[in-house]
C-alpha cells in the first residue's frame, strides 16, 4: 500500500499522486488531512483545495480518519492493533526537494513534494492516462482549436502568492528578462511561433508582451477552472514555463517529440533552498 500526503496546489498534488501511482500495485491512498486542516490563507501560506478530482481516469481512494488512526495513532489500542496484525508503515519524508529512494515493497507513507520526473518517467504512459483532462468547451475549445493548427508556444507567468514577501524569499518571482530571452530563443529555433500566455496576473502579462507580435492572453480560467489553463498548455507544442509545478506539468503532459521547452535555472532562491535543478528540469529541456 502506498499512501501519499497531499499538499500544495494542483501541480504539487499531481507530483505527489504520480510518484504514488508509479510505485503502487493498486490504488494509491490519499491523505487529505493537511489540506483539510490548513484551510486559511495567510501572508506566508496559501490554502489549497483537493483538485485531483478533475482527472476522471485518476484512480485512488481517500484515507479515512479511522484508517489513519489504525495506522499511525500512538494510542495504546492502535499500537497493540498494529503489533497483533504485523502492520508496519515506512515513512519516506523529504527534508527539502532532494531526490530520495522509495522502497520497492511494503506499506509506504510519502511526505514531500517529489518534484522530479525521475520518480515516474518509466511509467510515463500510465501517468499520461491518469492525467487526461475532460473535454473543453466554449472559449477554451476555440483556443484549443487555434493551438492545434499553429506552432503554439505556451508562456506561463506565475505571480499571485509568489508576490507575498515571505513566499518571494523562497520561490522568487522570475524577472522580465527571463521571458524575453526565452522568447528570443524560441524565435531562433521555432518557425512561425504563436504565443499563448497564461498568468494569474493578466494585466502584467499584457503589458510585458505587448511588443512580441502574435500572441493571445488566455482569460477566464480562474479559481476552480484554473485546470483548463493547464489543459490548454498541454496542447501547445512548445513551452516557456515559470518556476511553478503548474506549468511544469503543462509542458510535461504535452507531445514531447521535437518540442522546445524552456525552464528557469533559478527555480528557488538558492540562498534559502537546497536543490538540484537537474532533478527538477528534464534533461531535454533548455535552462535559462
Amino acid at each position: 500500500m502506498i499512501i501519499t500526503k497531499l499538499q500544495g496546489g494542483l501541480g504539487n498534488q499531481m507530483f505527489q499522486y504520480a510518484v504514488a501511482l508509479a510505485n503502487s500495485n493498486d490504488e494509491p491512498v490519499l491523505d487529505l488531512e493537511f489540506l483539510q486542516k490548513n484551510n486559511t490563507s495567510t501572508d506566508t501560506f496559501t490554502k489549497r483545495d483537493f483538485e485531483l478530482t478533475v482527472f476522471q481516469n485518476a484512480r485512488f481512494r481517500v484515507m479515512s480518519t479511522s484508517e489513519k488512526n489504525r495506522l499511525f495513532s500512538l494510542r495504546k489500542r492502535y499500537v497493540l492493533f498494529r503489533k497483533l496484525f504485523g502492520i508496519h508503515i515506512s515513512k519516506i519524508q523529504q527534508k527539502e526537494n532532494e531526490l530520495i529512494s522509495i522502497p520497492a515493497k511494503g506499506n509506504i507513507y510519502l511526505d514531500g513534494y517529489f518534484q522530479s520526473e525521475k520518480y515516474f518517467l518509466d511509467k510515463r504512459e500510465l501517468i499520461l492516462q491518469a492525467f487526461s483532462f475532460p473535454p473543453l468547451s466554449g472559449n477554451n475549445k476555440k483556443i484549443k482549436d487555434q493551438i492545434t493548427v499553429s506552432n503554439a508556444v505556451s508562456i506561463h507567468i506565475r505571480r499571485g502568492d509568489y508576490l507575498k514577501e515571505e513566499v518571494k524569499k523562497y520561490h522568487g518571482v522570475l524577472p522580465e528578462d527571463y521571458y524575453l530571452k526565452a522568447i528570443d530563443r524560441i524565435c531562433q529555433i521555432v518557425e512561425n511561433p504563436v504565443f499563448f500566455i497564461f498568468s494569474d496576473d493578466k494585466d502584467y502579462a499584457k503589458k510585458l508582451f505587448q511588443n512580441i507580435g502574435n500572441y493571445t492572453v488566455v482569460e477566464g480560467n480562474d479559481g476552480g477552472d484554473s485546470w483548463m489553463d493547464m489543459a490548454l498548455m498541454s496542447n501547445c507544442r512548445h513551452h516557456i514555463i515559470a518556476n511553478s509545478s503548474f506549468s511544469w506539468w503543462g509542458a510535461w503532459l504535452a507531445n514531447q517529440d521535437g518540442a522546445v521547452n524552456i525552464a528557469p535555472k533559478n527555480w528557488f532562491n538558492p540562498v534559502v533552498a537546497n536543490f538540484d535543478i537537474n532533478n527538477f528540469v528534464p534533461k531535454n529541456w533548455h535552462q535559462l
